[in-house]
């Protein structure tokens, strides 16, 4: 039996341990019964911890990602025995295009995610969505794609018509950024929430206590937690933004950074 508690034992993240047990769970349902297993999307944080454990059984499993690319965001892992050619299983998602006519409106990300999401979809069913012109492409597990064809009719009021695309068909979109420039005493988090986001270091340190920030999609609660040129904040009710520059100190001593927040 595959021993869960000594491999998931340097997951903090009580949420993100469950999830890589349940994984250890396929993986053992893999090696008893000689089937196939897939896990839900994950994001990059939730897919490092993965790995790290499905390493650890190699030569009873193997193991393969899936997602719209290679640089995909979220991804699912696809887990079968040994002596099984991976190349040859077939892929546990399915790639959507739903299209309408939105002259009159903008429809982001939140729309599209929000209408999948209203039709009873859980999130970790929907991979990466890339929002195009009277359209978006998206990812989603296969076991939702039949659903989601007969019943996404709507996004935000306007109607739409969904329908399958091969991986080759689909096109990512180029994610857009605004520039902030400011600059910090240190490059403590909290510090960095306050430059990013015009608010006190209190305030941020109160973001972070309450559990509502994420560094690199790991979550985080120390507001001490020093970032680096790259990483990247998640702050839930306020969008992502990620370091461009940490640019040296001012005259006063203080340091000059720059971060993209993504629109």
């Amino acid at each position: 039996m595959i021993d869960k508690h000594k491999l998931t034992l340097h997951i903090r993240d009580e949420e993100v341990k469950r999830l890589v047990c349940s994984v250890l769970d396929k993986a053992q349902s893999v090696i008893g019964n000689h089937d196939v297993k897939s896990t839900d999307f994950l994001n990059p944080y939730e897919l490092r911890c993965v790995r790290d454990v499905l390493n650890h059984l190699k030569g009873d499993i193997i193991y393969r990602e899936y997602g719209e690319c290679s640089q995909a965001e979220r991804k699912c892992v696809l887990i079968c025995p040994w002596y099984m050619d991976v190349e040859e299983i077939e892929s546990p998602i399915s790639f959507l295009c739903v299209g309408g006519n939105f002259k009159f409106r903008e429809i982001s990300h939140r729309d599209y995610l929000g209408s999948v999401m209203g039709l009873g979809i859980r999130r970790e069913k929907i991979g990466d969505i890339h929002v195009h012109e009277n359209s978006c492409h998206l990812a989603v597990k296969s076991e939702v794609a039949d659903f989601l064809h007969m019943n996404f009719n709507k996004v935000s009021s306007n109607s739409v018509n969904v329908r399958r695309i091969d991986g080759d068909e689909f096109t990512c979109s180029e994610q857009e950024f605004k520039a902030k420039n400011f600059t910090v005493s240190s490059l403590r988090l909290d510090c960095m929430l306050s430059g990013i986001y015009n608010i006190s270091r209190g305030e941020a340190s109160k973001m972070v206590s309450s559990e509502r920030v994420r560094v690199d999609f790991e979550p985080v609660v120390e507001s001490a937690k020093h970032l680096y040129e790259g990483g990247l904040i998640s702050v839930r009710g306020k969008g992502r933004a990620f370091i461009d520059s940490i640019n040296g100190n001012t005259k006063k001593g203080r340091i000059s950074v720059t971060a993209k927040i993504i629109i």
